[in-house]
């Protein structure tokens, strides 16, 4: 291992690290991509994507309680019902 040797090391495979690492290898460098979170698969891995508000418990909206313990992702726009187990969360 200690022998791997990469012209660019990319923290995260979110849309801006993934678009930087293919940009990075199609240019020809060696690229390590590095990913913190769970594997998700393409379909399988978005159950909510196609529920409506109303489908959710909390109508779409975060409980306080899981807000509280994550001040810092539960200000983003994206953190809500359906897609807040995709953030990294406050251990």
């Amino acid at each position: 291992m200690a022998d791997n040797v990469y012209d660019a090391i990319v923290v995260g495979s979110g849309i801006s690290g993934g678009w930087a690492a293919k940009e990075l290898t199609e240019k020809g460098l060696k690229v390590l991509l590095l990913e913190r979170g769970e594997n998700i698969e393409h379909i399988k891995g978005y159950e909510n994507a196609n529920k409506a508000p109303w489908e959710f418990p909390h109508r779409g909206q975060v409980p306080v309680e899981i807000a509280d313990k994550n001040p810092v992702v539960s200000r983003c726009y994206a953190f809500r019902e359906d897609a807040h187990a995709f953030f990294c969360k406050r251990q």
